[in-house]
C-alpha cells in the first residue's frame, strides 16, 4: 500500500512538472491583404500560449509598426512584408519564432502635375491609374467635361487656386486619392471651342465660348454650310445646344461671327462643330 501511495505522489509530481514546463507555441495569424495605405492588427488569438504564461515579443521589421514590443501590434506596410515574430517565454527563457504576410495590393493613382491657366481657359488633365479603376474628379470652383474619365477638360471662370481631387475606386474595396493644384489667373481673352455634343447627357451641351460673361453686350450668329443663318443670340452665354426653330440640326461644321460690341474685344468668326 505504501508503495502504491509513493507511485501516485510521483506520478502527480510529473504531472504538475510536465505542466509547469510545457513548450510555448506561437502564433502570428493568418495572412492579410489590405488596401495601400490601410492597416491591419497582427498576431493570433492568442498570439502566444503554454510555458509559464509570462511572455516578452519582439516583431520584426518594426518601421511599419504601431509597437513591436506588444503580442498584437498593427502594421501599416506600403509594400507586401513579411513579418515574423519571436516570443520569449521570461520563466523558461524559452524562444519561439512564427511569422504572417501582409500583401498590399498594387494599386496607384496620380493627378498630374500642379499647372496654372488663364480664367476662362479649357485644359485637359492627365490622371493615372489602372485600368480596372472607376474615378472621379472632384473640384473647388472649377468644372469638368468628362468628370469620370482619366483626362477630363477642365475650366474656370474663378480666378485663384483650385485643389482638385482624383478619386479612384478599385476593386476589393480599395479607394485611393490623387491631388493637383490649378491656379487661375486673371484674363479677359475670350477661348472659343471647336466642338460640342448636345446629347442631354449634361456635359458639353452647349458651344461654351470662355469669359463670354465679361462682354454682356454681346450678339452671336451662327451659320451652317450653305450660309444659312440659324442663330442670332443678344447676349449669348454659353447657352446654344445646336437646335434651330426648336430641330436638332445635324452634326457638321458650323460658322460663327462674335461681336463683342467692344471697342478693344472686336469681333471674332471661327468655326464650331456639332458631334452626335
Amino acid at each position: 500500500m505504501l508503495l502504491k501511495k509513493i507511485y501516485i505522489l510521483f506520478c502527480l509530481l510529473a504531472i504538475g512538472l510536465s505542466a509547469q514546463t510545457t513548450a510555448v507555441s506561437v502564433d502570428a495569424g493568418p495572412d492579410r491583404k489590405i488596401c495601400p495605405g490601410a492597416s491591419t492588427t497582427l498576431g493570433g488569438n492568442p498570439t502566444a500560449k503554454g510555458g509559464s504564461g509570462n511572455y516578452t515579443y519582439a516583431w520584426r521589421p518594426t518601421n511599419s509598426l504601431s509597437n513591436y514590443m506588444v503580442s498584437n501590434p498593427v502594421a501599416t506596410p506600403s509594400v507586401t512584408t513579411n513579418y515574423a515574430v519571436v516570443v520569449t517565454d521570461l520563466a523558461t527563457k524559452e524562444t519561439e519564432m512564427n511569422t504572417v504576410t501582409v500583401y498590399v495590393y498594387t494599386y496607384s493613382v496620380n493627378a498630374g502635375r500642379d499647372t496654372t491657366i488663364k480664367q476662362g481657359q479649357t485644359i485637359t488633365l492627365h490622371g493615372q491609374a489602372p485600368g480596372d479603376s472607376s474615378v472621379w474628379w472632384a473640384p473647388q470652383t472649377g468644372s469638368f467635361f468628362n468628370q469620370n474619365t482619366l483626362n477630363p477638360d477642365f475650366s474656370s471662370q474663378t480666378v485663384g487656386t483650385d485643389s482638385i481631387l482624383l478619386i479612384a475606386n478599385f476593386p476589393h474595396g480599395c479607394v485611393l486619392y490623387g491631388h493637383v493644384v490649378i491656379k487661375i489667373t486673371p484674363s479677359t481673352e475670350l477661348f472659343f471651342y471647336n466642338s460640342f455634343s448636345p446629347n442631354g447627357d449634361g456635359a458639353n451641351d452647349s458651344f461654351i465660348i470662355g469669359n463670354i460673361d465679361l462682354y454682356p453686350n454681346n450678339t452671336l450668329e451662327i451659320y451652317n454650310r450653305y450660309g444659312q443663318k440659324v442663330l442670332t443670340k443678344t447676349p449669348y452665354q454659353n447657352d446654344w445646344n445646336g437646335s434651330y426653330l426648336g430641330a436638332e440640326l445635324p452634326c457638321g461644321t458650323y460658322f460663327y461671327i462674335l461681336d463683342t460690341h467692344d471697342d478693344k474685344a472686336g469681333k471674332y468668326k471661327g468655326e464650331v462643330n456639332i458631334i452626335r
